[in-house]
């Protein structure tokens, strides 16, 4: 059920702060607005953002596919506000939808790990119980997973702010979150598997290196993206941090889909044990080539007949394949998305 929400923001410069989200989303979100007059508007995949610029106002209207995906994008507009101003975007207030300051946020979940295991080469999977995963399953393949940046401290989790922003916690109580793919879903079993990349750095990577049956993780979601539209051909490619979506996708397109899938996988891995069937050409790079290489190979494989564009990965590769996509391919918007999941 589509979600809608409304604000208006009081402020004596709203050219300027709009200019400002504007280039932001367009420049590190890859973000198309179409503007006429004073009005900005972005519409895609059920999700639309309308700006609308007064004398001393911003009006924001916002559209969601449901109450959940609603809540990430209200949180993203007063994050985005915030890097502008953060005493202006403490003072909005949403109208269409019910707010409630000091209670957790309507989409966090505690889940409890099941068991965590090396899944290949370079892969960890964690097993997660997830009570009303049978009712939420359908809204997206994306989980914010949220842990304390300290892991020896008990956590101080998210409470909604009046402003429809969850609060987080700040100094020692400080909390870390990422986003990761939902890999497995069984709702009759009431538990889905998440597949984190093993290095050393990432608190996530460590967390589920070191999870335990029986331990607590606070979880936003799911969200976002659940399958690729119809296309005539596909060019789909991924570092490890994409593997997980791109077999979820790779799972529910047609078995005649024509294209290449571009791919990090570790040599020790057969892909056939990871990936669902495809007719489409698969080509493999090392994962510590990937970066490197994928820009190349696109080029290669691909040119302004195919379809639909696809990647998942490192910020600047993913703006890199953005450009390669929207440039010489000339995708437009609904026809290419690259995802950045993490920035070196």
């Amino acid at each position: 059920m589509t979600a809608t929400a409304q604000t208006t923001i009081s402020l004596d410069a709203p050219q300027d702060v709009t200019a400002k989200i504007l280039s932001h989303l367009r420049d590190d979100h890859g973000m198309a607005f179409r503007t006429k007059a004073d009005r900005h508007v972005f519409e895609q995949d059920g999700y639309r953002i309308e700006f609308a610029l007064h004398a001393q106002a911003l009006d924001v209207r916002l559209q969601a596919p449901n109450d959940n995906a609603m809540q990430f994008s209200k949180e993203g507009l007063v994050h985005h506000i915030a890097a502008i101003d953060p005493a202006l975007a403490e003072t909005i207030r949403w109208q269409g939808v019910a707010q409630k300051a000091g209670v957790a946020p309507s989409n966090f979940r505690l889940l409890t790990v099941r068991r965590s295991t090396l899944l290949f080469e370079g892969m960890q999977r964690v097993t997660l119980h997830y009570p009303d995963i049978d009712k939420l399953a359908a809204q997206g393949l994306h989980l914010r997973l949220v842990l304390p940046c300290d892991p020896t401290r008990r956590p101080v989790w998210p409470v909604m702010g009046a402003n429809g922003a969850p609060v987080w916690p700040k100094g020692a109580d400080a909390l870390h979150a990422r986003y990761v793919t939902l890999k497995n879903i069984r709702p009759e079993r009431e538990e889905v598997d998440i597949d984190v990349v093993r290095h050393g750095a990432g608190l996530i990577s460590r967390w589920a290196q070191e999870a335990r049956a029986g331990q607590k993780i606070g979880a936003m979601g799911p969200v976002g993206l659940s399958a690729l539209p119809q296309a005539s051909s596909y060019f789909i490619a991924a570092d490890g941090t994409g593997l997980p979506i791109v077999a979820q996708l790779l799972a529910k397109l047609p078995q005649d889909t024509k294209g290449d899938v571009v791919l990090a996988l570790p040599d020790s891995l057969r892909a056939e044990d990871y990936l669902p069937p495809s007719r489409l050409r698969l080509h493999r790079l090392t994962p510590n080539t990937f970066d490197d290489s994928v820009l190349d190979v696109a080029r290669e494989l691909t040119n302004p007949g195919v379809g639909y564009g696809f990647f998942a990965g490192e910020f600047a590769t993913a703006k890199a394949l953005r450009d390669h996509f929207k440039g010489p391919l000339g995708l437009g918007k609904g026809q290419q998305m690259s995802t950045a999941y993490w920035r070196r």
